[in-house]
């Protein structure tokens, strides 16, 4: 044991980040990094870890990324000061704010998409199940679509003092210094309860809402109702809940699973934390998923099975950050030394279809088939006046940011008009709209954002007969921008080489850029060779000149 603390100190510089600990059998025993990297500057927050790939903010205005082997990747300079938190979309795209308010989509390969003036955040930046986010300030919560266009916004009547968190409905979940708990959906649609006291935290659960109050108790909120599952014998900070239990982080530094049925405590164990570590929410972190569950704070790491047996346990010194875990067991913590450490905890990966992007979304909008829209039984729904009428209407609520509740039902509303031509059904009652309506509904859609609509918007681009609406679905897929399991792409190569139009071809070249800046390879990768399609000398000059034009900014 001497000759291995020897060696460990010799190889490290003072004040170097050391652990020990990790598994039982072997416990107290120093646990040697995989790799070490110096990012130049201390990791502030939460590290991210997607797809392979890690990215950290530091204090110096940076985000830097590696691969989960250790290589350098990218270095992304904001600016300025960062907030201490990034979020990443599963296409990769990293949402990071400086502490002046102007926050900042960087895709996978460390290039700004876009930025935006929302006031400083005061919580990570949540996103949802289509790549739409929720950004949330003191007190404002506001929705912005992938490309940063702003969906709807809800003004709090307190201040936030917990959350937002992403629900198990693909709303958000917050409370407010007043004590209320507040759910909003997707569209914005707000509900406000109120629990009697000022809750510590709340964990999102499949039947409700946990909300953790200062005398231990812990309720459930659901569909209005509010239900006690008892109380705990110590102040609960945090959890994390999932297949109808719930893991709760006391203040002790232990975890006790009860059940949501009853509130039955099912077991209760002590973590790498010790009385006194622990001060605030923002000083511990929680997971869990199929392969069981993980407590992480600044003083290391600890994992328990699901019935909760302690897989491992890591004490971490000179960390200056919380660290995270990877899908694949390696666990990437920052140290007050400026260097970022992985060390290599456990084998097993999660039973996931691999992929060099982030998990798919745990649910949908219902935006991929929404319901028929309150006009479908209208019989002068296409009429051109009434049409013109509603579809300026919706573009003023888009320019103002005022979409919100309606989204699904004006969704419907474009989706019938746009695809008027390809809808037997609507082809056996009506004419199809007129081509100028039929390409401003499609390109409105695109404003909405939603990754749901990609492939109606891929079926509209191949089936339409138009080339006026076929520009238009592609110029509303590429304002999407994100579309991970590159269904828009599949319907470009399919389709242009039979495409002889020059405003399709040209519309069809920035929406192939648009993709590739979003995603980044391996995305990318197919969508440069479509653009070299595009390039080629028996292409319209204007397809050819804008295919050269995206090639190059993508280099």
């Amino acid at each position: 044991m001497v000759s291995q603390l020897f060696f460990l100190f010799s190889v490290l510089p003072l004040g170097a980040e050391t652990a020990e600990g990790v598994f039982p059998e072997n416990e107290g025993n120093p646990a040697m990094p995989i790799w070490r990297q110096a990012p130049g500057g201390a990791v502030m927050g939460i590290p991210s870890i997607q797809a392979g790939t890690v990215v950290a903010v530091l204090e110096g205005g940076h985000l830097r990324a590696y691969s989960l082997a250790g290589r350098p990747l990218w270095d992304y300079y904001a600016q300025g000061k960062l907030s201490p938190y990034v979020s990443r979309a599963r296409e990769g795209t990293c949402y990071i704010c400086r502490t002046d308010g102007i926050l900042m989509a960087v895709n996978r390969s460390g290039r700004e998409l876009w930025r935006i003036s929302t006031g400083p955040i005061t919580a990570q930046v949540v996103v949802g199940w289509d790549g739409r986010i929720f950004v949330s300030t003191e007190r404002l919560i506001r929705c912005y679509t992938a490309s940063g266009y702003l969906l709807w916004s809800r003004e709090m009547e307190h201040r936030i003092s917990a959350g937002p968190v992403l629900s198990k409905t693909g709303g958000i979940v917050a409370i407010l210094e007043n004590g209320n708990l507040v759910e909003v959906s997707p569209f914005g649609k707000t509900q406000k309860q109120s629990i009697g006291e000022t809750p510590v935290g709340l964990v999102p659960a499949d039947s409700g809402v946990l909300v953790l109050l200062r005398t231990g108790e812990i309720k459930l909120c659901s569909g209005g109702s509010v239900r006690s599952l008892g109380k705990l014998r110590a102040l609960p900070l945090g959890g994390v809940s999932r297949n109808n239990t719930a893991t709760i982080l006391l203040n002790g530094g232990s975890v006790v699973e009860i059940s949501l049925a009853d509130g039955k405590q099912l077991w209760n164990a002590a973590t790498h934390i010790r009385t006194g570590d622990i001060q605030n929410p923002e000083a511990f972190d929680m997971l869990r998923d199929e392969r069981g569950i993980y407590v992480f704070s600044s003083q290391g790491a600890t994992g328990f099975s699901e019935a909760g047996r302690r897989l491992w346990l890591l004490r971490l010194n000179g960390a200056s950050s919380i660290p995270a875990l990877s899908e694949e067991g390696t666990l990437v913590s920052g140290g007050i030394d400026w260097v970022l450490y992985a060390y290599k905890l456990e084998d097993r990966i999660l039973p996931r279809r691999q992929s060099l992007y982030g998990p798919a979304s745990e649910g949908n909008y219902g935006l991929i088939e929404p319901p028929p829209s309150p006009w479908v039984n209208d019989y002068f729904r296409f009429n051109e006046e009434q049409m013109q009428e509603e579809l300026a209407k919706l573009t003023i609520l888009i320019q103002e940011g005022r979409v919100g509740e309606e989204e699904p039902v004006y969704a419907a509303y474009l989706r019938e008009i746009s695809g008027s031509a390809t809808n037997p059904q609507t082809s056996q009652t009506h004419p199809p709209v007129h081509v100028r309506h039929r390409a401003e509904a499609a390109r409105l859609l695109g404003y909405f954002g939603s990754r749901e609509t990609i492939p109606f918007l891929a079926d509209l681009y191949t089936r339409d007969p138009d080339p006026t609406v076929k520009a238009a679905a592609a110029e509303a897929i590429g304002r999407i921008g994100t579309d991970p399991e590159g269904t828009a792409l599949q319907a470009f190569a399919r389709t242009i080489t039979s495409i002889k139009d020059e405003q399709v071809l040209t519309a069809t070249a920035q929406a192939i850029g648009s993709l590739c800046r979003f995603s980044g390879p391996p995305l990318s990768e197919s969508g440069i060779k479509l653009l070299g399609i595009l390039e080629r000398d028996f292409m319209p000059p204007k397809a050819r000149a804008q295919a050269k034009r995206e090639i190059a900014s993508l280099r």
